[in-house]
């Protein structure tokens, strides 16, 4: 009789069995490594879109809030004969934008709303002094947006921030420019998009909001009251894998496709205009 197996050994069934079976757990500890490797990237990159998001939501909050600012010069009466101060601000309107971004965005002399754009813009005035900017070395000198002083700080200095998304060498950014002609900076990476609606007050209630609407059904700004923003973050890379859903909604709650495999998401806040008088 011959005997297939070796005598004190394995049987080649054995031997086939157990070398089957160390593939089963080969490949279960390559799938679970690339699950865990895809939920890491995928964390990964929402803990970056969170950061960014708080970083450009929290910078345009700064900047609503102190939108209209300006320190009391003397008294005067408006149209209605209701007596009011008047500030360094006096005709110019606290905010302006567009629902679309401006002509030339880094040019702040200019406003003036594109006809086409996926991005809105802003445009936030007020006097700047060196409590709500970081002053430069001297403590005293205000500054604007990107760190850079405003002249003649003794003449109550008004700065005009102007904020907007632009793309430059495949990324797209939350840039800001200012009156002083200096050319806008990128300050949040991977913003592709900038939302915004405007709270209207009532005409006989001044103080009191009644609607959201666009910036291009505003017809004065003085009457806005507060603002609706959203950012509409991506990811770095393109982390989606096949298997991964590539749906997201965008800042107006509409149903969109990621078409590059970024990961897309919308951050919502909504900012009350502390400076904000009846108009």
């Amino acid at each position: 009789m011959v005997a297939w197996g070796l005598q004190g050994g394995a049987t080649l069934l054995e031997c086939l069995l157990g070398l089957a079976l160390g593939l089963v757990v080969v490949a279960a500890v390559a799938v679970h490594h690339l699950a865990t490797g895809q939920s890491s990237r995928l964390q990964a990159a929402q803990a970056q879109m969170t950061e960014d998001a708080q970083i450009g939501l929290e910078l345009l909050r700064t900047e609503l809030m102190m939108a209209g600012y300006a320190q009391p010069q003397r008294f005067i009466l408006d149209a209605q004969g209701r007596p009011r101060w008047q500030t360094a601000l006096a005709g110019q309107p606290p905010l302006m934008a567009c629902d679309k971004g401006f002509v030339e965005a880094d040019t702040v002399d200019s406003v003036v709303c594109a006809a086409n754009g996926l991005s809105a813009a802003l445009e936030v005035s007020y006097q700047a002094d060196a409590f709500n900017t970081v002053p430069l070395s001297d403590n005293s000198t205000p500054t604007d947006c990107l760190g850079n002083g405003l002249k003649n700080p003794q003449l109550a200095p008004l700065t005009r921030n102007r904020w907007y998304v632009a793309s430059s060498q495949g990324r797209s950014e939350l840039r800001c420019a200012s009156q002083l002609g200096n050319p806008g900076q990128p300050l949040v990476d991977n913003v592709e998009v900038l939302a915004l609606w405007f709270s209207l007050a009532q005409a006989g209630s001044p103080m009191t909001p009644v609607r959201y609407v666009k910036a291009s059904q505003v017809d004065s700004f003085s009457r806005v009251r507060s603002v609706r923003l959203c950012l509409l973050l991506r990811s770095t890379d393109a982390v989606l894998a096949a298997e991964d859903t590539l749906a997201y909604f965008d800042c107006e709650g509409t149903p969109q496709t990621s078409s590059d495999r970024r990961l897309r998401r919308a951050f919502h806040a909504v900012v009350a205009l502390r400076a904000a008088t009846g108009g």
